[in-house]
C-alpha cells in the first residue's frame, strides 16, 4: 500500500515517486530561468562596459605631408598626436602597451606611390644607391593606392602591410641585421595586438587565434634569429638607441616566448650585476628570472599558449 494508494479509486493515479516533482520541475526551471538572466544582465555589462571602452580613434590623429624621397610623390601619412598616447604597460618582450589607442600601428610612414616604406624618423635617411634599389627591385612590381590619404585610421591589418613594406625594403637596401630584427619584432607586437582584440564570440575565433599565434611565434623566431647574429657582428647602440643591455634582455625573452629556457638564463646575469644597465631593463631581467626558476621548480614545460604576453 502506498501512501496515494487511496486516490485510485477516486480515479486519480499518482506516485509517491512524485510527491516532489512538481517541486523539484519548478526549482530547476526557477535556477534556469535565473542563470539566463543573469547571463543576459552580464553580457548587457560587458556590452556597456566595451561600448565605454571605445574611442574614437580620429580624433587622436593627424594626417602629416611627407615627399618621398625616391619617387618625389608628396602624399599624406597619419601619425598619432603628440602627448596622445601613453603607455601604460609593457609586455615582457618591451612591446609597450600604450592607452587609448596603439600608437605602434603608426609608426612606418610608406609611399603610396613607389612603395618606399621606413620608420618615419628614418624615411628622409636614404641614400642614392639605395633609392636606385628601391625603384627596381620594390617600386617597379609595386601596385599603388592613392586611397592612402584618404585613411582615417590604420586597422592592423593596414599597418602589417605597411610593416611588411618597411622589411621588404631594408632588405631590398641590405640593411643592418639588427633593424631587420627589429621591424620582425615589432610586426610580432602588431600580430599580438590583433590577436588580443579578438573576441571568443566571434565567427571563427578559434581559426584565427591559431593563425594569429602562428604568425607572431614566426616573426619572433625571426627577430631572435637576428639579434642573436647582430650582437655577434654590430656595434652599439642598434636601431637608433638600444644598448647592449637592452638587446641582451630582448634575446633572453625571445628565447623564453620560444621555450629555451637555459639559453634565457644565460642572457641574464651580466644584465643583472651591470652598473650600466638600466633600471627598467634589471627589474624586467629580475622577473624574466624568477618566471624560468619557477617554471624549473615545477618540473612541467609549459605549453606556448601559457607563456604568451
Amino acid at each position: 500500500m502506498g501512501i496515494l494508494s487511496g486516490l485510485k479509486s477516486m480515479g486519480i493515479d499518482l506516485k509517491s515517486d512524485d510527491l516532489y516533482e512538481d517541486n523539484k520541475s519548478n526549482k530547476d526551471a526557477e535556477a534556469a530561468a535565473a542563470a539566463k538572466a543573469t547571463a543576459i544582465e552580464e553580457a548587457k555589462r560587458k556590452a556597456e562596459e566595451a561600448k565605454k571602452k571605445q574611442v574614437n580613434e580620429e580624433e587622436y590623429l593627424l594626417a602629416k605631408s611627407y615627399t618621398c624621397p625616391v619617387c618625389d610623390g608628396t602624399f599624406k601619412s597619419l601619425t598619432v598626436k603628440a602627448n596622445r598616447a601613453r603607455v601604460v604597460a609593457m609586455d615582457l618582450d618591451l612591446r609597450p602597451v600604450y592607452d587609448p589607442i596603439d600608437s605602434l600601428k603608426y609608426n612606418i610612414v610608406s609611399c603610396p606611390g613607389c612603395g618606399y616604406s621606413a620608420f618615419a624618423r628614418n624615411f628622409p635617411n636614404i641614400i642614392a644607391s639605395q633609392k636606385k634599389v628601391v625603384r627596381e627591385k620594390i617600386s617597379s612590381t609595386f601596385k599603388p593606392d592613392p586611397s592612402i590619404n584618404e585613411k582615417k585610421v590604420y586597422t592592423y591589418e593596414e599597418s602589417l602591410g605597411r610593416y611588411e613594406l618597411a622589411l621588404a625594403t631594408a632588405m631590398r637596401t641590405v640593411s643592418k641585421t639588427s633593424e631587420k630584427a627589429y621591424l620582425c619584432l615589432m610586426m610580432s607586437w602588431i600580430v599580438r595586438g590583433q590577436r588580443k582584440l579578438l573576441s571568443e564570440g566571434e565567427e571563427g575565433y578559434a581559426a584565427k587565434l591559431e593563425e594569429y599565434r602562428s604568425a607572431e611565434r614566426e616573426l619572433q623566431q625571426n627577430a631572435l634569429e637576428g639579434f642573436a647574429y647582430a650582437r655577434q657582428t654590430e656595434g652599439y647602440p642598434m636601431c637608433g638607441s638600444m644598448d647592449q643591455y637592452t638587446v641582451d634582455y630582448i634575446i633572453a625573452a625571445l628565447y623564453y616566448k620560444s621555450r629555451e629556457f637555459d639559453k634565457s638564463l644565460k642572457m641574464l646575469p651580466d644584465i643583472l650585476v651591470s652598473a650600466s644597465a638600466s633600471k627598467r631593463i634589471k627589474d624586467k631581467a629580475r622577473d624574466l628570472k624568477d618566471k624560468i626558476m619557477a617554471i624549473k621548480q615545477s618540473g612541467r614545460i609549459p605549453e606556448p599558449d601559457e607563456i604568451e604576453d
